[in-house]
């Protein structure tokens, strides 16, 4: 095991060394990076973030392991809709799912993932209601913009001690959209994914409705990560 200095002295070397960055088109995987002095890039990422809201009053109802039930039945759900619309997920942490779409209509595919976990979410709540259970709630945050990962933790062959980090502004501006989130208005978007949209052959159904051509989006501005700005949301969903 590595003495205080050892460790020390490698967190020095870190700080020292000059990192280099190549591009990538694709969301990198564990075992696709090094623990060398580069990190992989993705320029025009669409970053999916989701959040469960109430997990602490389902945490506490330990019932018939009904906050496993609930848990895995909603993890199982986003996990299907996120991989649907062709994401990729890379991060669970805690009540926290990272996720990210790239290539053609990534944001229309992202939008309808969140839509469609909508639905799935007010299904599981019909069933959670009629049985006596706390109901999820959640909040969906979706930007756009750079991404650098890295791998970090560890070297060796145990990958419990290493992982991906993702360094980025788009990123923490998804975190704080999806804090947003809550009460029927589970989906919030950044303003340049909301213009994404409208660059899409196919948008139509994500923003406006095919009945009354409705927008299903509404305006309104908050101070993020990277300043204050206009952000959009909505209470649409998909039914399953």
């Amino acid at each position: 095991m590595a003495t205080n200095q050892d460790t020390f002295q490698k967190i020095k070397e870190y700080l020292n060394q000059s990192y280099t960055s190549t591009d990538t088109y694709g969301v990198p995987k564990k075992h696709e990076l090094t623990f060398g002095n580069t990190v992989k890039t993705m320029k025009h990422a669409k970053i999916f973030y989701i959040d469960m809201r109430k997990s602490r009053e389902i945490l506490e109802d330990a019932t018939d392991f009904w906050s496993v039930k609930i848990h895995k039945s909603f993890l199982l759900a986003v996990t299907h809709c996120i991989e649907m619309r062709g994401g990729h997920l890379r991060s669970f942490n805690g009540d926290g799912i990272l996720a990210f779409f790239i290539a053609e209509k990534a944001a229309s595919r992202a939008v309808r993932a969140a839509m469609d976990i909508k639905g799935f979410t007010l299904e599981i709540n019909e069933i959670l209601k009629n049985k006596g259970k706390s109901e999820i709630d959640f909040g969906i945050g979706i930007a756009q913009g750079k991404i650098m990962v890295a791998k970090s933790g560890k070297a060796g062959d145990d990958q419990t001690k290493q992982d991906l980090i993702w360094i980025g502004t788009a990123l923490y501006v998804a975190v704080e959209l999806s804090e947003l989130g809550s009460g029927g208005v589970n989906i919030w978007i950044s303003y340049n994914v909301y213009k994404s949209l409208e660059e899409d052959d196919d948008y139509l159904s994500v923003l406006y409705s095919t009945e009354s051509g409705k927008n299903k989006w509404y305006d309104t501005h908050k101070t993020l990560h990277n300043g204050h700005q206009k952000v959009h949301h909505t209470n649409w969903y998909f039914n399953i």
